[in-house]
């Protein structure tokens, strides 16, 4: 389920990629796919699980930290770090957290095997390479960019940790629904519903938008979080760095964009640090 999410979530990059070349904002993009994403879950779940939607009301503002800061900040401070860096170098930094989900558990007293750190260390320096972020000409670096970079990687690995929290009491379709629910009335604080462009907005962007909706974003959410809930966090996050693999190769066969011997080098290293990590079966005290 980890790299299945982490696979659409590549070849979902290309898609809105190909919507920004087309105009569209990331901001506006981002809300498009909350909006639309919170739609189809309360309407799917609504239908075939309706008791996802009943919640302890002691529980609502934890829901609230994961939908406002988690789902919601995590997209906004990356398409913000991404406007002021080079997409490569933004993806490293934020995937440095599956390493901070590692310090995390540790400090809370769990167990990480050596395996788990080694298999931490060689995700980053796969994604190092298979990004791209290894071009010298990228490293006109921006303060703001790499600030935006680090804050993201924290509220990434903030998102995994309390997914894991709500997922010990909850299942999946209530973490998706009120999550993007609190996500979506977060991003409507700074842009109102009513004034997003859907009549200005026209039927290939509106083509554009569907692909992100479903590939980038029902799809590979719902499968994160269970996946979330079957094996530790920090598995889930380390797994999820085969996403700019993913989206090399994609751009590559999609785009003809080139893809380079560092870049397949890349890709290999990050594969032998997901399955080294699922080499170790955890235990009720190990991560």
């Amino acid at each position: 389920m980890a790299f299945s999410a982490a696979a659409c979530f590549g070849v979902g990059g290309i898609i809105a990629k190909a919507a920004f070349n087309a105009g569209v904002a990331p901001s506006l993009l981002a809300e498009w796919r909350i909006l639309f994403g919170f739609i189809v879950y309360a309407a799917i779940f609504a239908v075939i699980r309706p008791a996802a939607f009943r919640v302890r009301r002691g529980d609502l503002p934890l829901f609230a930290l994961f939908g406002v800061v988690g789902l919601a900040g995590v997209q906004w401070s990356y398409y913000e770090s991404i406007q002021r860096l080079p997409v490569g170098v933004a993806v490293v930094i934020q995937y440095t957290a599956p390493v901070l989900l590692l310090i995390w558990a540790r400090l809370r007293g769990r167990r990480v095997g050596s395996r788990l750190w080694l298999a931490a260390a060689l995700a980053l320096v796969g994604c190092f390479f298979a990004a791209g972020a290894y071009d010298a000409a990228l490293f006109q670096l921006n303060t703001d960019g790499v600030a935006l970079s680090v804050l993201s990687a924290f509220i990434f690995a903030l998102y995994f940790s309390l997914a894991e929290r709500i997922l010990k009491r909850y299942g999946t379709p209530t973490l998706l629904v009120y999550g993007f629910g609190f996500a979506l009335l977060a991003w409507a604080v700074f842009r109102p519903l009513w004034t997003l462009p859907r009549s200005t907005t026209t039927s290939d962007i509106y083509l554009l938008l569907l692909g992100v909706i479903i590939v980038a974003t029902v799809i590979p959410f719902g499968l994160t979080l269970a996946a979330v809930k079957l094996i530790p966090a920090a598995r889930v996050g380390l797994t999820a760095t085969i996403e700019p693999v993913v989206a090399a190769i994609a751009a590559f066969l999609v785009l003809g964009e080139q893809l380079t011997p560092p870049q397949i080098a890349g890709g290999a290293i990050v594969i032998v640090a997901i399955l080294i990590a699922q080499s170790l079966r955890p235990t009720a005290d190990s991560v």
